[in-house]
């Protein structure tokens, strides 16, 4: 099945089941717990059912990392999904579906929007957003998925600690950062909703393709650090098992998420 780029007609996911399907508080620790919380319970929550907070207290990111939130400037929202026989081994797709789907979405309100390996939004080399997914599993196969998004929306500024290395809509173009989060939660959800409902997640050669001509840094030589050394590299693509393909003095070399840092 091709990745359509565009919602359909007839969705299950129409704009007026997402919107009341969405959980709006003002301040949690974690969206993403907050939701894995729901699903403990005994009765089954919707597919894409979603939690969005106006203030995230310990928003989580990759690596165990925390992600900074501001009340009411960061769209934090995280929803579930139910993705069918789709193996553990697959995982890295429903990643790429997602990045992808938010590039798309972040292109209709800024230029120049790259996927930063493996989840990232960047643009001109600065974080717009980032992506955690966590995948709870049947056996072998994904049972559920809480997809976690945190996108920068009403940032005038950033921490010193991330001055220069983060960026927001608003900073980008502030005319498209004037909306309420809501709009931006539900608009977000519309697109990646469409995108996985005509997606076959099993399609990795087509994933990757489309994830690999948005990769950020893609062809371009620049520093990296590996094993506490700093070495130039140049980025060959992303493989199917989600690992980082890299060019390091002249040899071929492939990395996973630790095993590598991006160097500003």
């Amino acid at each position: 099945m091709s990745l359509n780029i565009f919602p359909l007609q007839n969705n299950t996911f129409s704009r007026l089941y997402l919107r009341q399907n969405l959980i709006v508080l003002e301040e949690v620790t974690s969206t993403n717990d907050y939701l894995k919380q729901l699903l403990s319970n005994i009765k089954p929550l919707p597919e894409a059912t979603a939690i969005m907070a106006t203030h995230q207290i310990r928003g989580k990111g990759q690596r165990g990392n925390s992600w900074l939130d501001e009340p009411s400037e960061t769209l934090a929202i995280s929803f579930v999904l139910y993705p069918k026989d789709i193996s553990i081994h697959q995982s890295f797709n429903l990643n790429m579906l997602v990045c992808v789907a938010i590039q798309r979405w972040a292109s209709t309100l800024l230029p120049d929007v790259q996927v930063k390996w493996p989840n990232d939004i960047y643009i001109r080399g600065k974080k717009l957003g980032g992506v955690l997914i966590e995948n709870q599993l049947s056996g072998q196969h994904i049972r559920s998925s809480v997809i976690g998004i945190g996108i920068n929306i009403k940032q005038e500024t950033f921490p010193t600690t991330i001055q220069g290395k983060a960026t927001s809509l608003y900073i980008e173009n502030p005319e498209a950062s004037k909306r309420a989060l809501e709009h931006y939660g539900l608009s977000l959800l519309s697109t990646i909703t469409a995108q996985y409902e005509h997606t076959d997640l099993q399609d990795t050669g087509q994933l990757l393709d489309i994830y690999n001509n948005l990769l950020f840094r893609k062809g371009v030589p620049a520093f990296y650090e590996i094993e506490g050394e700093t070495v130039m590299g140049i980025i060959q693509g992303v493989e199917s098992n989600g690992k980082l393909n890299m060019m390091i003095h002249d040899e071929e070399r492939v990395f996973d998420l630790k095993e590598i840092r991006f160097k500003v």
